[in-house]
């Protein structure tokens, strides 16, 4: 069963998720990176609104997708005030952690264990439950990427940019 579900994998998905290691293995480690991919990676956000408008219709699902966004990128932003340790020009001096390689992870996974369950077992992927259980992930997933860009967009340029997001 689980040989088969990976033969049944589009080729492309594998390089994406050697992609997505590598990236969020990088994350681990201090490092100085430009800006812009920083601000670019809120874009997973549309990315999850297409992959919830997918989804089987339930009622409330586009309230619950945006609250639980809101909350991501709540926690995001909180997350990131004290990981950005320097930001000069573009680009931003950032500590290693580890939450970036879980939130690439869970973003894959969520959207290959959906298409798992759509091929498989459409009656789970058409179930409220899963659907809910799908929005909440995908909202707070890609709302903390906007959280931490919105961050990192706020830290004040040439300073210990923890620091200036205090206030």
């Amino acid at each position: 069963m689980v040989f088969s579900i990976i033969d049944g994998a589009p080729i492309w998905v594998w390089p994406v998720l050697a992609f997505l290691v590598w990236a969020g293995l990088r994350a681990t480690r201090a490092r100085t990176v430009p800006t812009w991919p920083i601000y670019v990676m809120p874009a997973v956000g549309f990315l999850s609104v297409n992959a919830v408008a997918g989804l089987p219709s339930t009622s409330g699902q586009w309230p619950l997708f945006v609250l639980v966004y809101l909350l991501g990128a709540m926690l995001g932003y909180r997350y990131q005030r004290p990981k950005i340790l320097q930001k000069q020009g573009g680009t931003v001096h950032l500590a290693g952690e580890w939450l970036t390689f879980t939130v690439l992870m869970v973003v894959f996974w969520m959207n290959f264990a959906s298409g798992v369950a759509q091929a498989i077992a459409p009656e789970v992927y058409a179930s409220a439950t899963f659907t809910r259980a799908f929005i909440a992930i995908a909202g707070l997933a890609s709302g903390s990427f906007c959280g931490r860009a919105l961050c990192t967009w706020r830290a004040a340029p040439n300073s210990d940019a923890s620091a200036s997001l205090q206030s």
